[in-house]
């Protein structure tokens, strides 16, 4: 037996069977990030936190449950696709689940000590497949009911914009080495708001607008990225 240092980790004592609930409580409280959104904040969190404590009883790695969110994006987008209103609904629903369980992947990792750099990466690259699937699902979708050439135009604007969304935030997060803000304001509009948007437009049936508003509140938020934070500096090593 050795002594291990800690240093600024967390630890805690554990004699009884209330200091072990007290700790699990603690540990789950660490899992909410500064750079939440809203919605993840405020109602993503509390559920994702819930399944996670389930999850880490079960064999399944960080990794798999990025893979699962995923494939809850694919079915989201084929259930868009179809333009009918009871599987238009079912689509935003999933959409909404798979935002709860794409932030499992990562409280997995850090409850049990399995966080990689490659596991981060991996994880953005099917979210980046995943939105861009469900935004042609709603594209086609409400293009097979109404088939207008404006809901492609629509569509691709709000596709670039979701893309350029999650980019610049990532590329500012990388160059400057802390997460995109404003004068103590986090002006990112991420993932979490964007899903809980489409599963709003789906519920009310109005995927159209809902692309419509994607487009121009994306590419706005990107705009307004690049006015706010000139003159920012790049850190040196």
């Amino acid at each position: 037996m050795k002594p291990f240092e800690i240093k600024d980790n967390f630890w805690i004592d554990i004699d009884t069977r209330v200091n072990y609930e007290n700790a699990e409580k603690l540990l789950c409280m660490q899992l909410i990030k500064p750079s939440d959104g809203p919605v993840s904040r405020l109602f993503n969190r509390p559920v994702s936190i819930g399944i996670s404590r389930f999850l880490i009883k079960t064999g399944m790695t960080p990794n798999l449950i990025s893979i699962t969110s995923f494939g809850i994006g694919v079915l989201s987008a084929l259930f868009f696709s179809s333009g009918t209103y009871l599987n238009v609904i079912i689509g935003g629903l999933l959409a909404q689940f798979s935002s709860i369980v794409d932030g499992c992947d990562g409280e997995v990792a850090r409850l049990k000590f399995q966080q990689t750099n490659y596991g981060g990466w991996f994880d953005a690259v099917l979210d980046r497949y995943a939105d861009a699937l469900i935004i042609l699902g709603m594209i086609y979708g409400c293009w097979s009911i109404n088939q207008g050439i404006e809901i492609w135009i629509i569509g691709f604007i709000a596709l670039i914009g979701t893309f350029m969304n999650s980019y610049t935030a990532d590329k500012y997060d990388a160059s400057f080495g802390k997460k995109i803000k404003t004068k103590g304001f986090k002006i990112r509009i991420g993932r979490d708001v964007r899903l809980f948007l489409i599963m709003a437009g789906a519920l009310f049936n109005q995927v159209f607008y809902t692309l419509v508003i994607l487009g121009i509140l994306t590419n706005l938020e990107s705009i307004r990225r690049l006015i706010c934070l000139k003159g920012e500096k790049i850190p040196l090593n």
